[in-house]
């Protein structure tokens, strides 16, 4: 067969026709897809999450969450009530922030928030909110979170149990601890740890069941340097793998 001047087989034409065909089906899923769930956004120009206010000398962003239903209305203005409290710090060790995520019908947002306790040690705090656009933008509890992975909280308990060794064994050989320090009771007194999950706040994450759940950095051994954001993180499950 011949098109033009380019000879090609009846197979690779079937086939580059199944593509095309293939590809205009996807684009078609795909626009439907996106006008369905834009039709939950307040500005359709807009992102799901985007950033309402910013004080720039305390790194503070206040989020605006583009969702049009009651409780993100009165929870958009608590949000930027709260954010408030950072317009006159000059310090990013006082500030909100925050990260969002925005995988298949799944809008997630984690509010991080940091402060200075009274002996001047820095904490870090964590909410988060899970919306389901499938539901109109409702906010899923954790129970309901974790029914959505099939996983219960002994499970994920055990998964953080799992990460917190891993950072005991890395705290180990890199010296920031000493060795004398056994896992159990000695490095979980430290961190002020009893049960994994009762500081837990579930996120999702490009399919991903995320858990942020902060711990205390500081003690004799002077090692809160150690320690970053991302150490608060506990990738739990993902949804491929449920």
């Amino acid at each position: 067969m011949k098109i033009g001047k380019i000879e090609i087989s009846k197979k690779l034409f079937i086939t580059l026709v199944t593509i095309i065909i293939l590809t205009i089906i996807a684009l078609i899923i795909k626009s439907i897809y996106v006008k369905d769930y834009d039709d939950y956004k307040i500005d359709k120009d807009k992102e799901f999450i985007y950033t309402y206010k910013t004080y720039n000398n305390s790194d503070t962003s206040i989020p605006f969450i583009n969702i049009n239903n009651d409780y993100v209305s009165n929870l958009n203005k608590e949000l930027q009530k709260f954010g408030m409290n950072y317009e006159n710090s000059n310090t990013s060790n006082n500030s909100m922030s925050y990260r969002y995520n925005v995988s298949d019908n799944i809008v997630s947002l984690v509010i991080i928030i940091k402060k200075l306790d009274s002996s001047d040690r820095l904490i870090f705090d964590y909410v988060t909110y899970v919306f389901d656009l499938k539901q109109d933008g409702k906010v899923l509890k954790d129970e309901e979170i974790l029914k959505k992975y099939n996983i219960s909280i002994d499970e994920v308990n055990t998964e953080i149990s799992s990460q917190m060794v891993q950072k005991y064994n890395d705290e180990i050989n890199k010296n920031i601890i000493p060795s004398e320090c056994m896992y159990n009771p000695c490095y979980l007194q430290l961190r002020n740890v009893e049960k994994y999950t009762d500081n837990a706040h579930y996120y999702i994450e490009d399919g991903w069941l995320v858990a942020y759940s902060s711990y205390n950095t500081y003690s004799e051994y002077k090692e809160e340097d150690y320690f970053g954001r991302d150490d608060f993180k506990f990738y739990i499950i993902d949804s491929k793998k449920k």
